[in-house]
Protein backbone atom coordinates (compact mmCIF):
# COMPACT_ATOMS: atom_id res chain seq x y z
CA UNK A 1 0.00 0.00 0.00
CA UNK A 2 1.54 3.30 -1.08
CA UNK A 3 1.90 6.43 1.02
CA UNK A 4 -0.86 8.29 -0.83
CA UNK A 5 -3.43 5.62 0.05
CA UNK A 6 -2.27 5.57 3.66
CA UNK A 7 -2.74 9.34 3.83
CA UNK A 8 -6.27 8.95 2.44
CA UNK A 9 -7.06 6.28 5.03
CA UNK A 10 -5.60 8.44 7.79
CA UNK A 11 -7.57 11.55 6.78
CA UNK A 12 -10.83 9.64 6.51
CA UNK A 13 -10.34 7.85 9.82
CA UNK A 14 -9.70 11.23 11.46
CA UNK A 15 -12.85 12.56 9.80
CA UNK A 16 -14.84 9.59 11.10
CA UNK A 17 -13.45 10.14 14.61
CA UNK A 18 -14.35 13.83 14.37
CA UNK A 19 -17.94 13.02 13.35
CA UNK A 20 -18.34 10.47 16.15
CA UNK A 21 -17.00 12.97 18.68
CA UNK A 22 -19.46 15.58 17.35
CA UNK A 23 -22.36 13.21 17.95
CA UNK A 24 -21.10 12.32 21.42
CA UNK A 25 -20.69 15.99 22.33
CA UNK A 26 -24.22 16.71 21.09
CA UNK A 27 -25.60 13.81 23.12
CA UNK A 28 -23.91 15.15 26.26
CA UNK A 29 -25.34 18.61 25.64
CA UNK A 30 -28.78 17.17 24.99
CA UNK A 31 -28.78 15.11 28.20
CA UNK A 32 -26.92 17.25 30.74
CA UNK A 33 -26.02 20.56 29.14
CA UNK A 34 -22.42 21.49 28.40
CA UNK A 35 -20.45 21.20 31.65
CA UNK A 36 -17.21 23.16 31.94
CA UNK A 37 -14.30 23.40 34.35
CA UNK A 38 -12.63 26.79 34.25
CA UNK A 39 -8.90 27.32 34.67
CA UNK A 40 -6.49 30.10 33.79
CA UNK A 41 -5.39 29.65 30.16
CA UNK A 42 -3.38 31.48 27.53
CA UNK A 43 -6.15 31.90 24.96
CA UNK A 44 -3.77 33.25 22.32
CA UNK A 45 -1.62 30.10 22.43
CA UNK A 46 -4.66 27.84 22.45
CA UNK A 47 -6.21 29.48 19.39
CA UNK A 48 -2.86 29.50 17.56
CA UNK A 49 -2.37 25.78 18.26
CA UNK A 50 -5.78 24.90 16.79
CA UNK A 51 -5.15 27.13 13.77
CA UNK A 52 -1.82 25.41 13.09
CA UNK A 53 -3.63 22.08 13.02
CA UNK A 54 -6.13 23.31 10.42
CA UNK A 55 -3.68 25.22 8.18
CA UNK A 56 -2.40 22.20 6.15
CA UNK A 57 -5.89 20.97 5.17
CA UNK A 58 -6.99 24.50 4.26
CA UNK A 59 -3.93 24.86 2.03
CA UNK A 60 -4.71 21.50 0.39
CA UNK A 61 -8.12 22.94 -0.53
CA UNK A 62 -6.42 25.91 -2.21
CA UNK A 63 -7.05 28.35 0.63
CA UNK A 64 -5.00 30.32 3.11
CA UNK A 65 -5.49 30.65 6.86
CA UNK A 66 -4.43 34.00 8.31
CA UNK A 67 -3.93 34.29 12.07
CA UNK A 68 -4.02 37.93 13.07
CA UNK A 69 -1.55 38.59 15.88
CA UNK A 70 -2.91 40.55 18.83
CA UNK A 71 -0.77 43.10 20.66
CA UNK A 72 -0.21 40.81 23.64
CA UNK A 73 -1.23 37.37 24.88
CA UNK A 74 -4.75 37.04 26.24
CA UNK A 75 -5.19 35.15 29.49
CA UNK A 76 -8.71 34.21 30.56
CA UNK A 77 -10.69 31.77 32.69
CA UNK A 78 -11.95 29.15 30.23
CA UNK A 79 -12.44 25.43 29.82
CA UNK A 80 -9.49 24.65 27.54
CA UNK A 81 -11.01 21.55 25.96
CA UNK A 82 -14.36 23.26 25.36
CA UNK A 83 -12.70 26.33 23.84
CA UNK A 84 -10.65 24.07 21.59
CA UNK A 85 -13.89 22.48 20.35
CA UNK A 86 -15.34 25.94 19.76
CA UNK A 87 -12.42 27.16 17.65
CA UNK A 88 -12.17 23.82 15.80
CA UNK A 89 -15.83 23.89 14.83
CA UNK A 90 -15.70 27.51 13.68
CA UNK A 91 -12.63 26.79 11.52
CA UNK A 92 -14.16 23.59 10.17
CA UNK A 93 -17.31 25.51 9.22
CA UNK A 94 -15.27 28.27 7.54
CA UNK A 95 -13.18 25.69 5.68
CA UNK A 96 -16.31 24.16 4.12
CA UNK A 97 -17.68 27.46 2.81
CA UNK A 98 -14.59 29.55 2.06
CA UNK A 99 -13.53 30.63 -1.40
CA UNK A 100 -9.79 30.81 -0.71
CA UNK A 101 -9.23 32.70 2.55
CA UNK A 102 -10.00 32.39 6.29
CA UNK A 103 -8.99 34.91 8.95
CA UNK A 104 -9.00 34.16 12.69
CA UNK A 105 -8.34 36.85 15.27
CA UNK A 106 -8.42 37.42 19.04
CA UNK A 107 -8.89 40.70 20.86
CA UNK A 108 -9.32 41.63 24.52
CA UNK A 109 -10.90 44.58 26.30
CA UNK A 110 -9.55 44.58 29.86
CA UNK A 111 -11.69 47.57 30.76
CA UNK A 112 -14.91 45.83 29.77
CA UNK A 113 -13.72 42.44 31.00
CA UNK A 114 -14.31 40.61 27.70
CA UNK A 115 -12.33 38.99 24.92
CA UNK A 116 -13.41 38.03 21.41
CA UNK A 117 -12.53 35.31 18.92
CA UNK A 118 -13.60 35.96 15.33
CA UNK A 119 -13.45 33.63 12.33
CA UNK A 120 -14.11 35.06 8.85
CA UNK A 121 -14.31 33.43 5.44
CA UNK A 122 -14.77 34.89 1.95
CA UNK A 123 -17.26 32.27 0.84
CA UNK A 124 -20.85 32.36 -0.40
CA UNK A 125 -22.22 33.97 2.74
CA UNK A 126 -25.41 33.22 4.71
CA UNK A 127 -28.84 34.63 4.01
CA UNK A 128 -30.65 36.51 6.79
CA UNK A 129 -33.25 33.74 7.05
CA UNK A 130 -30.59 31.06 7.48
CA UNK A 131 -28.68 33.12 10.05
CA UNK A 132 -31.54 32.43 12.46
CA UNK A 133 -31.33 28.68 11.84
CA UNK A 134 -27.62 27.82 11.65
CA UNK A 135 -27.24 27.28 15.40
CA UNK A 136 -29.98 24.66 15.47
CA UNK A 137 -28.83 21.01 15.59
CA UNK A 138 -28.55 19.24 12.22
CA UNK A 139 -29.31 22.35 10.14
CA UNK A 140 -27.04 22.73 7.11
CA UNK A 141 -26.75 25.61 4.65
CA UNK A 142 -27.10 24.49 1.03
CA UNK A 143 -24.81 25.71 -1.75
CA UNK A 144 -25.94 27.16 -5.09
CA UNK A 145 -26.73 23.66 -6.35
CA UNK A 146 -28.97 22.92 -3.34
CA UNK A 147 -26.40 20.50 -1.94
CA UNK A 148 -24.96 20.47 1.55
CA UNK A 149 -21.24 20.70 2.26
CA UNK A 150 -21.25 17.53 4.33
CA UNK A 151 -20.82 17.06 8.06
CA UNK A 152 -23.43 16.53 10.77
CA UNK A 153 -24.88 20.00 11.10
CA UNK A 154 -23.88 19.95 14.78
CA UNK A 155 -20.74 22.11 14.79
CA UNK A 156 -22.36 25.51 15.30
CA UNK A 157 -24.85 24.03 17.77
CA UNK A 158 -21.92 22.82 19.89
CA UNK A 159 -20.23 26.22 19.51
CA UNK A 160 -23.34 27.92 20.88
CA UNK A 161 -23.47 25.47 23.83
CA UNK A 162 -19.82 26.26 24.69
CA UNK A 163 -20.52 29.98 24.49
CA UNK A 164 -23.56 29.68 26.77
CA UNK A 165 -21.59 27.59 29.28
CA UNK A 166 -19.02 30.42 29.40
CA UNK A 167 -21.80 33.03 29.88
CA UNK A 168 -20.85 34.69 26.59
CA UNK A 169 -22.51 35.46 23.31
CA UNK A 170 -22.04 34.69 19.62
CA UNK A 171 -23.20 36.57 16.55
CA UNK A 172 -22.78 36.21 12.81
CA UNK A 173 -22.24 38.98 10.29
CA UNK A 174 -22.90 37.94 6.70
CA UNK A 175 -24.68 38.60 3.46
CA UNK A 176 -25.02 36.46 0.38
CA UNK A 177 -21.91 36.56 -1.78
CA UNK A 178 -19.80 38.36 0.83
CA UNK A 179 -18.60 35.61 3.16
CA UNK A 180 -19.37 35.28 6.86
CA UNK A 181 -17.83 36.33 10.16
CA UNK A 182 -18.58 34.57 13.45
CA UNK A 183 -17.76 36.63 16.54
CA UNK A 184 -17.60 34.97 19.96
CA UNK A 185 -17.45 37.23 23.03
CA UNK A 186 -16.53 35.67 26.40
CA UNK A 187 -15.71 37.00 29.90
CA UNK A 188 -12.06 37.25 30.92
CA UNK A 189 -12.93 36.14 34.47
CA UNK A 190 -15.20 33.36 35.72
CA UNK A 191 -16.32 32.08 39.10
CA UNK A 192 -15.22 28.64 40.29
CA UNK A 193 -11.81 28.65 38.63
CA UNK A 194 -9.66 25.56 39.19
CA UNK A 195 -6.07 26.41 40.17
CA UNK A 196 -3.54 24.65 37.96
CA UNK A 197 -0.20 23.34 39.15
CA UNK A 198 1.53 25.56 36.64
CA UNK A 199 0.24 28.66 38.43
CA UNK A 200 1.44 27.73 41.92
CA UNK A 201 3.90 30.22 43.37
CA UNK A 202 6.67 28.80 45.52
CA UNK A 203 8.12 30.82 48.35
CA UNK A 204 11.89 30.79 48.80
CA UNK A 205 13.33 28.38 51.33
CA UNK A 206 14.25 29.89 54.67
CA UNK A 207 17.60 28.16 54.60
CA UNK A 208 18.93 27.46 51.09
CA UNK A 209 21.84 25.49 52.50
CA UNK A 210 19.46 23.04 54.10
CA UNK A 211 16.53 23.01 51.67
CA UNK A 212 14.30 19.99 51.50
CA UNK A 213 15.20 17.85 48.51
CA UNK A 214 11.72 16.89 47.43
CA UNK A 215 9.79 19.24 45.21
CA UNK A 216 12.37 20.12 42.69
CA UNK A 217 15.52 21.69 44.09
CA UNK A 218 16.20 24.25 41.39
CA UNK A 219 12.93 25.71 40.12
CA UNK A 220 13.31 25.46 36.35
CA UNK A 221 10.67 27.67 34.76
CA UNK A 222 11.33 26.42 31.21
CA UNK A 223 8.96 23.84 29.73
CA UNK A 224 10.06 20.20 29.47
CA UNK A 225 11.00 18.89 26.02
CA UNK A 226 8.87 16.21 24.34
CA UNK A 227 10.40 14.28 21.43
CA UNK A 228 7.78 13.01 18.96
CA UNK A 229 8.96 10.45 16.41
CA UNK A 230 6.78 9.50 13.44
CA UNK A 231 7.29 9.33 9.68
CA UNK A 232 3.74 10.58 9.06
CA UNK A 233 3.72 14.37 8.81
CA UNK A 234 0.03 14.68 9.68
CA UNK A 235 0.49 12.58 12.82
CA UNK A 236 3.47 14.71 13.86
CA UNK A 237 1.37 17.85 13.44
CA UNK A 238 -1.59 16.30 15.26
CA UNK A 239 0.38 15.27 18.35
CA UNK A 240 2.42 18.47 18.33
CA UNK A 241 -0.66 20.69 18.26
CA UNK A 242 -2.10 18.90 21.28
CA UNK A 243 1.01 19.08 23.46
CA UNK A 244 2.87 22.24 22.46
CA UNK A 245 1.11 24.26 25.16
CA UNK A 246 2.75 22.17 27.90
CA UNK A 247 5.97 21.01 26.20
CA UNK A 248 8.67 22.28 23.94
CA UNK A 249 8.12 19.84 21.09
CA UNK A 250 11.00 18.40 19.03
CA UNK A 251 10.16 16.06 16.13
CA UNK A 252 11.93 13.35 14.15
CA UNK A 253 10.82 11.12 11.26
CA UNK A 254 12.69 7.95 12.27
CA UNK A 255 14.69 6.45 15.12
CA UNK A 256 18.08 7.45 13.74
CA UNK A 257 17.07 11.11 13.52
CA UNK A 258 15.56 10.84 17.00
CA UNK A 259 18.87 9.71 18.48
CA UNK A 260 20.52 12.71 16.86
CA UNK A 261 17.91 15.00 18.44
CA UNK A 262 18.47 13.31 21.81
CA UNK A 263 22.16 14.19 21.64
CA UNK A 264 21.28 17.89 21.19
CA UNK A 265 18.28 18.32 23.51
CA UNK A 266 17.54 17.49 27.16
CA UNK A 267 14.42 15.45 26.45
CA UNK A 268 11.89 14.74 29.22
CA UNK A 269 9.53 12.43 27.31
CA UNK A 270 9.56 10.39 24.08
CA UNK A 271 6.44 9.50 22.08
CA UNK A 272 7.31 7.27 19.12
CA UNK A 273 5.53 5.35 16.39
CA UNK A 274 6.56 1.73 15.86
CA UNK A 275 6.60 1.36 12.06
CA UNK A 276 9.18 3.75 10.55
CA UNK A 277 11.96 3.50 7.95
CA UNK A 278 15.71 3.48 8.79
CA UNK A 279 15.13 2.70 12.51
CA UNK A 280 11.72 1.74 13.89
CA UNK A 281 10.26 2.57 17.29
CA UNK A 282 11.20 -0.69 18.99
CA UNK A 283 14.81 -0.37 17.81
CA UNK A 284 14.83 3.23 19.02
CA UNK A 285 13.47 2.24 22.42
CA UNK A 286 16.15 -0.45 22.84
CA UNK A 287 18.84 2.07 21.87
CA UNK A 288 17.48 4.57 24.40
CA UNK A 289 17.27 2.02 27.20
CA UNK A 290 20.82 0.76 26.58
CA UNK A 291 22.32 4.28 26.70
CA UNK A 292 22.97 5.55 30.22
CA UNK A 293 22.55 9.15 29.04
CA UNK A 294 18.95 8.55 27.91
CA UNK A 295 17.78 5.38 29.70
CA UNK A 296 15.78 7.36 32.30
CA UNK A 297 13.51 9.09 29.75
CA UNK A 298 9.87 7.91 29.77
CA UNK A 299 9.06 6.22 26.45
CA UNK A 300 5.57 5.76 24.97
CA UNK A 301 5.19 3.53 21.91
CA UNK A 302 2.38 4.16 19.40
CA UNK A 303 1.37 1.39 17.03
CA UNK A 304 -1.41 -0.07 14.91
CA UNK A 305 -0.20 -3.56 15.87
CA UNK A 306 -2.79 -5.00 18.26
CA UNK A 307 -1.86 -8.68 18.53
CA UNK A 308 -0.55 -9.99 21.84
CA UNK A 309 2.88 -10.87 20.41
CA UNK A 310 3.42 -7.28 19.30
CA UNK A 311 2.25 -5.93 22.65
CA UNK A 312 4.71 -8.16 24.47
CA UNK A 313 7.53 -7.20 22.11
CA UNK A 314 6.68 -3.52 22.60
CA UNK A 315 6.84 -3.76 26.37
CA UNK A 316 9.90 -6.04 26.38
CA UNK A 317 11.91 -3.43 24.49
CA UNK A 318 11.58 -1.17 27.54
CA UNK A 319 8.63 1.05 26.63
CA UNK A 320 6.75 2.48 29.62
CA UNK A 321 3.41 2.45 27.81
CA UNK A 322 1.94 0.91 24.67
CA UNK A 323 -0.83 2.91 22.94
CA UNK A 324 -2.79 1.36 20.10
CA UNK A 325 -3.85 3.31 17.00
CA UNK A 326 -6.29 4.82 16.38
CA UNK A 327 -6.25 6.56 19.75
CA UNK A 328 -7.99 9.47 21.39
CA UNK A 329 -5.66 12.33 22.27
CA UNK A 330 -7.38 12.43 25.66
CA UNK A 331 -6.33 8.82 26.19
CA UNK A 332 -2.73 9.61 25.22
CA UNK A 333 -2.76 12.60 27.57
CA UNK A 334 -4.08 10.36 30.37
CA UNK A 335 -1.35 7.76 29.81
CA UNK A 336 1.33 10.46 29.86
CA UNK A 337 -0.19 12.05 32.98
CA UNK A 338 -0.37 8.71 34.80
CA UNK A 339 3.21 7.83 33.84
CA UNK A 340 4.57 11.20 34.99
CA UNK A 341 2.44 11.17 38.16
CA UNK A 342 3.54 7.65 39.12
CA UNK A 343 7.20 8.61 38.78
CA UNK A 344 6.51 11.73 40.85
CA UNK A 345 4.92 9.68 43.65
CA UNK A 346 7.89 7.28 43.69
CA UNK A 347 10.32 10.22 43.90
CA UNK A 348 8.37 11.72 46.77
CA UNK A 349 8.30 8.40 48.62
CA UNK A 350 12.05 8.03 48.19
CA UNK A 351 12.72 11.59 49.30
CA UNK A 352 10.41 11.62 52.32
CA UNK A 353 11.00 8.12 53.69
CA UNK A 354 14.36 7.74 55.50
CA UNK A 355 14.86 4.01 54.81
CA UNK A 356 13.40 3.88 51.30
CA UNK A 357 16.14 2.51 48.96
CA UNK A 358 17.24 4.48 45.92
CA UNK A 359 16.22 1.73 43.48
CA UNK A 360 12.62 2.77 44.23
CA UNK A 361 13.01 5.50 41.63
CA UNK A 362 14.84 3.34 39.05
CA UNK A 363 12.47 2.69 36.11
CA UNK A 364 14.71 0.06 34.49
CA UNK A 365 17.83 -2.07 35.21
CA UNK A 366 20.22 0.37 33.52
CA UNK A 367 19.12 3.21 35.79
CA UNK A 368 19.10 0.91 38.82
CA UNK A 369 22.76 0.14 38.17
CA UNK A 370 23.51 3.83 37.58
CA UNK A 371 21.88 4.97 40.85
CA UNK A 372 23.47 2.17 42.86
CA UNK A 373 26.92 3.03 41.53
CA UNK A 374 26.33 6.74 42.16
CA UNK A 375 25.19 6.14 45.74
CA UNK A 376 28.19 3.93 46.46
CA UNK A 377 30.58 6.64 45.21
CA UNK A 378 28.90 9.25 47.41
CA UNK A 379 28.96 7.01 50.51
CA UNK A 380 32.62 6.09 49.95
CA UNK A 381 33.52 9.79 49.84
CA UNK A 382 31.49 11.29 52.70
CA UNK A 383 34.65 12.66 54.27
CA UNK A 384 36.30 13.62 50.98
CA UNK A 385 36.42 17.45 50.65
CA UNK A 386 36.52 17.04 46.85
CA UNK A 387 33.06 15.42 46.76
CA UNK A 388 31.16 17.60 44.28
CA UNK A 389 29.16 17.49 41.07
CA UNK A 390 32.33 17.54 38.97
CA UNK A 391 33.82 14.74 41.08
CA UNK A 392 30.72 12.57 40.58
CA UNK A 393 30.51 13.31 36.84
CA UNK A 394 34.15 12.33 36.41
CA UNK A 395 33.77 9.11 38.38
CA UNK A 396 30.56 8.16 36.55
CA UNK A 397 32.04 8.94 33.11
CA UNK A 398 29.28 11.39 32.21
CA UNK A 399 29.24 15.12 31.48
CA UNK A 400 28.26 17.57 34.21
CA UNK A 401 25.13 18.64 32.29
CA UNK A 402 24.25 15.02 31.53
CA UNK A 403 24.58 14.07 35.19
CA UNK A 404 22.40 17.01 36.22
CA UNK A 405 19.68 16.15 33.69
CA UNK A 406 19.66 12.46 34.61
CA UNK A 407 19.51 12.99 38.38
CA UNK A 408 16.88 15.72 37.95
CA UNK A 409 14.67 13.40 35.90
CA UNK A 410 15.13 10.35 38.13
CA UNK A 411 15.05 11.96 41.58
CA UNK A 412 13.75 15.51 40.91
CA UNK A 413 16.70 16.94 42.83
CA UNK A 414 20.01 18.48 41.84
CA UNK A 415 23.25 16.47 42.22
CA UNK A 416 24.24 18.53 45.28
CA UNK A 417 20.85 17.85 46.86
CA UNK A 418 21.23 14.15 46.12
CA UNK A 419 24.60 14.16 47.89
CA UNK A 420 22.96 15.63 51.00
CA UNK A 421 19.96 13.30 50.75
CA UNK A 422 22.31 10.31 50.53
CA UNK A 423 24.10 11.52 53.68
CA UNK A 424 20.79 11.82 55.54
CA UNK A 425 19.51 8.42 54.38
CA UNK A 426 22.77 6.78 55.46
CA UNK A 427 22.38 8.52 58.81
CA UNK A 428 18.86 7.05 59.13
CA UNK A 429 20.26 3.56 58.55
CA UNK A 430 22.88 4.08 61.23
CA UNK A 431 20.27 5.45 63.64
CA UNK A 432 18.11 2.37 63.01
CA UNK A 433 21.03 0.12 64.02
CA UNK A 434 21.11 1.88 67.41
CA UNK A 435 24.91 1.41 67.73
CA UNK A 436 26.12 5.01 67.58
CA UNK A 437 25.35 8.33 69.21
CA UNK A 438 23.84 11.08 67.10
CA UNK A 439 26.97 13.24 67.12
CA UNK A 440 29.02 10.24 65.97
CA UNK A 441 26.65 9.55 63.10
CA UNK A 442 26.73 13.22 62.19
CA UNK A 443 30.47 13.10 61.50
CA UNK A 444 30.31 9.61 59.94
CA UNK A 445 28.08 10.91 57.12
CA UNK A 446 30.11 14.06 56.51
CA UNK A 447 28.43 16.81 58.57
CA UNK A 448 30.66 19.12 60.62
CA UNK A 449 27.94 20.43 62.91
CA UNK A 450 25.60 18.29 64.98
CA UNK A 451 22.97 21.05 65.22
CA UNK A 452 23.06 21.64 61.45
CA UNK A 453 22.74 17.89 60.85
CA UNK A 454 19.69 17.70 63.13
CA UNK A 455 18.12 20.69 61.41
CA UNK A 456 18.58 19.15 57.94
CA UNK A 457 17.36 15.72 59.07
CA UNK A 458 14.17 17.17 60.51
CA UNK A 459 13.49 19.35 57.49
CA UNK A 460 13.97 16.44 55.11
CA UNK A 461 12.05 13.73 56.99
CA UNK A 462 9.85 15.71 59.39
CA UNK A 463 11.34 14.20 62.53
CA UNK A 464 14.36 14.88 64.76
CA UNK A 465 17.22 12.35 64.68
CA UNK A 466 16.75 11.62 68.41
CA UNK A 467 13.10 10.70 67.82
CA UNK A 468 13.73 8.48 64.81
CA UNK A 469 13.18 4.71 64.89
CA UNK A 470 12.50 2.37 61.94
CA UNK A 471 8.79 2.48 62.85
CA UNK A 472 8.47 6.16 63.77
CA UNK A 473 7.21 7.29 60.35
Amino acid sequence: MNCRRLNIINRNSQRLLFLVNQLLDFKKVEQNGFTVQFSRQNVTNLVTAVAERFAPSIEQMGGKLVVEQCERDIEADVDAEALTKLVSNLLNNARKYMKDRIVIACHADEGQGWFTISVSDNGVGISRDNQEKIFKPFFQVMDDNRESKGGTGLGLSIVQSVVEAHKGEIKVESSLGNGATFIVTLPLRQEGVTASAGNDIMSPAEDKGCSRAIDGGVNDVSRPVMLIVDDNEEMLQFITSNFNSDYEVVTAVNGKEALDKLSRHEVALIVSDWMMPVMNGVELCRAVRSNCNYSHIPFILLTAKTDNYSKIEGLNCGADAYVEKPFSVNYLEARIHNLVEMRKLLREKFSQTPLEPINTIAPNPVDDQFLTQLTNIIEENFSNPELSVDFLANRMGISRSGLYAKIKTLANVTPNELIQLTRLKKAAKLLAENKYRINEICYMVGFNSSSYFSKCFQRQFGIKPGEFTPHSL
